[in-house]
């Protein structure tokens, strides 16, 4: 079997939360050809709820018109290498590739990326109009991505991110959600490191009987679901963040030493915390966001979830 030609490749293998980012600037190639996704093969599941649609492009030697790389890794440089014929740019968000990235790109463009909130750039970056914008959506997903078992209603909490200065203490979220929320429920999710499992189950154990721990047990596909599915969604920095607000949902983020202008898209469901308006250390860490500002801020948005 032939594999498909893309009119646009696109290679970008970072994070889940990174990647979702990219949504609104491959839906606008789409609007011009078909699309293939270079990322990691583990993330076919997001890429089949895109709008678009997005392909996952093979691991090796792709066809495509056109390539464009948006990571200076060597991997990466070495994948668009292989994609003969095709005209190859080279976009970066700061200069730092190689020398011999000459031998492989026809263009190479470095963007502006100041506080831009990096959707926003990407959508630019793939021909968008500016003033066209609207930040990264996702399909439903099938109902039986869903793990068994959960209530009809839920809020959840994703207190962990890849980067562990990002998180808050369980121990703090245990009392800002304190009485929060009426009966509603607590899932509990994480990613599946050791500490995180540790720190969220924490927080489930503060929470009592009102949480549903599944901190390290979920699939990327059960993952999505349960964010689809949830009420509210309180969460750091992080994949939970950017997927919540993909799906519709009010959602609460926490940050620390990242700047939200470049990961955040703000709305009136979609609000955040920063550390850096609480304390004038440089990139502080997240505990320093005071409990009664997210108990304050966590309460606001709950009765406007239930409004």
């Amino acid at each position: 079997m032939s594999r498909p030609v893309f009119d646009h490749l696109v290679i970008y293998r970072k994070q889940l939360g990174d990647v979702l980012l990219l949504q609104p600037a491959l839906e606008v190639l789409a609007g011009r050809g078909s699309v293939g996704l270079s990322t990691r093969p583990g993330f076919a599941d997001l890429l089949a709820l895109m709008p678009g649609p997005v392909h996952l492009a093979p691991e090796t030697w792709p066809r495509a018109r056109e390539v464009l790389c948006l990571e200076a890794k060597t991997a990466a440089l070495l994948y668009a290498a292989q994609a003969f014929g095709a005209r190859r740019r080279l976009i970066l968000t700061r200069d730092e590739a190689p020398w011999w990235q000459a031998l492989i790109f026809r263009d190479k463009q470095i963007l502006p990326g100041g506080a831009t909130y990096r959707g926003a750039l990407f959508h630019v970056m793939a021909g968008g109009v500016p003033e066209d914008f609207r930040p990264p959506r996702l399909l439903p997903p099938p109902a039986d991505w869903q793990p068994q078992g959960l209530p009809a209603a839920y809020g959840l909490i994703h207190p962990t991110s890849a980067w562990q200065r990002k998180t808050w203490s369980p121990e703090r979220w245990v009392e800002a959600l304190q009485d929060l929320g009426g009966e509603l429920p607590w899932v509990i999710s994480s990613g599946p490191s050791p500490w995180e499992v540790e720190l969220a189950g924490k927080l489930a154990a503060g929470l009592g009987q009102r949480a549903i721990n599944l901190a390290g047990r979920t699939s990327l596909r059960q993952y999505l679901a349960l964010l689809a599915g949830a009420r509210i969604v309180f969460c750091v920095d992080g994949s939970a963040s950017h997927l919540a607000a993909a799906f519709g949902k009010p959602v609460l983020t926490l940050f620390g030493p990242t700047n939200p202008a470049h990961w955040h898209w703000p709305t009136p469901t979609t609000p955040r915390l920063w550390a850096a308006d609480f304390v004038a250390e440089k990139k502080p860490p997240v505990d320093a966001i005071p409990v009664a500002a997210v108990r304050q801020a966590a309460a606001a948005l709950l009765e406007l979830a239930h409004g």
